[in-house]
């Protein structure tokens, strides 16, 4: 009895180390490694800067992406009214849109469509999914308007030529890229993803979580704005009325002494 369980013992062992070299192979097809892995966001926060670095299967090309959760946006629609003031012209909501969207493309593959990503990695991807409520207007022209306005707050960007090769071994490169996480970026989970692709597709994936928090300070005043409003409240008006007594002591004092 005791030998036949020796012997099963040893069949199984035999099976799991037989089956080992498959499963390991194929789920290191991307090897990722994310430096810094989280965001801390303290008193001098102005924005960070992460490397990710890894390795890939030889004959492919890495795509990196950045991706927040999804978010509705409510927006004011502006137009010359009698071709001669800026006015309101209506409202627009932006739904099922990502809060960041940061896309990191290598040598030889570039944002326009020709040559791009593959479909489901690029803004045409988010832009099928985007839900636009509009009263009047064009939903592609404001589609684009509300990328402009994400992109010149740093949070959507992509990126070309941004992804570098340190070495090359044997059925595998390494890869090199180095993220710029922007100042104003929201408290949250945030996705990245990288991408091994192959003649236009996706042959491999590996995606890492990367914790966005406040800290210090700003932790403390989120944490007591969320949770104790009154006191919040009560504390930023003293602030403020102490605020106004120091400037005008200050110039009042400017002013005795001319």
């Amino acid at each position: 009895m005791t030998i036949k369980r020796f012997s099963l013992l040893i069949i199984i062992t035999l099976t799991c180390m037989a089956g080992s070299p498959y499963r390991a192979t194929a789920a290191g097809e991307i090897d990722v490694t994310v430096l810094p892995d989280e965001i801390l966001m303290g008193a001098t926060y102005n924005g960070q800067v992460i490397n990710v670095m890894g390795t890939i299967p030889a004959d492919t090309a890495p795509i990196i992406r950045v991706t927040g959760h999804a978010e509705q946006s409510k927006l004011k629609k502006k137009g010359r009214a009698l071709g001669i003031l800026w006015m309101n012209q209506g409202s627009v909501e932006i739904s099922h849109v990502p809060n960041v969207f940061l896309l990191y493309l290598p040598e030889g593959i570039q944002a326009s469509s020709m040559g791009g990503p593959p479909p489901g990695l690029g803004m045409e991807a988010i832009h099928r999914q985007a839900h636009i409520d509009s009263e009047r207007g064009d939903p592609n022209a404001l589609f684009e308007e509300f990328v402009k306005l994400k992109e010149k707050a740093g949070l959507y960007a992509t990126a070309s030529d941004a992804i570098s090769y340190p070495k090359e071994n044997k059925g595998t490169k390494s890869f090199h890229c180095t993220v710029s996480v922007p100042s104003n970026l929201p408290q949250g989970t945030y996705q990245l993803e990288v991408f091994a692709v192959k003649n236009g597709r996706v042959v491999s994936h590996a995606a890492r979580a990367i914790e966005a928090k406040k800290v210090g300070m700003p932790a403390f005043i989120s944490s007591l704005a969320f949770q104790h409003g009154t006191l919040y409240g009560v504390l930023a008006v003293l602030v403020a009325g102490i605020a106004g007594l120091l400037t005008g002591v200050i110039f009042k004092g400017g002013k005795g002494a001319h």
